[in-house]
């Protein structure tokens, strides 16, 4: 039996891991949480390839399908599965539909959000231009 598993061992390796970490004392805050990559923080600033990277993937990905295929090897088990998603269509159809029409919402407002930054960049400019055509004609008077 040397292969034999003892679970109150890893229980307290595990009740130990939990108290180190101090996971123990009061429920975990968002910003608690360690992540392996900022999602609720900026990454320190703006960043409009970034922007533009993630506008795409929404502009893409806003429509979602309420009826996702139904995978398994047991026909008995597919068979309860598309049953079940019959039974509840009712209830997830309309759901899904409301999101959809909230993304396509959001979706549109980020697109105009983005056009909005490129005219307040072509404005940028124009000023830029404007502000050296003023200092040379300061220097010339």
């Amino acid at each position: 039996m040397e292969n034999e598993i003892n679970i109150e061992q890893i229980m307290e390796e595990i009740r130990q891991n939990i108290k180190d970490r101090g996971y123990d004392r009061e429920p975990l805050s968002f910003e608690e949480i360690e992540l392996s990559k900022p999602v609720l923080h900026g990454a320190g600033g703006y960043d409009p390839e970034e922007f533009l990277h993630e506008l795409d993937y929404l502009n893409h990905n806003w429509n979602n399908s309420w009826q996702v295929p139904v995978n398994g090897t047991n026909p008995v088990s597919v068979w309860i599965k598309k049953g079940i998603r019959k039974c509840t269509r009712f209830l997830l159809f309309p759901i899904v539909n409301f999101q959809n029409a909230y993304n396509a919402s959001a979706i549109r407002c980020f697109n105009q959000i983005k056009e909005y930054m490129a005219e307040m960049e072509e404005y940028k400019k124009k000023i830029e231009i404007l502000e050296k055509e003023l200092q040379e004609m300061k220097t010339r008077s």
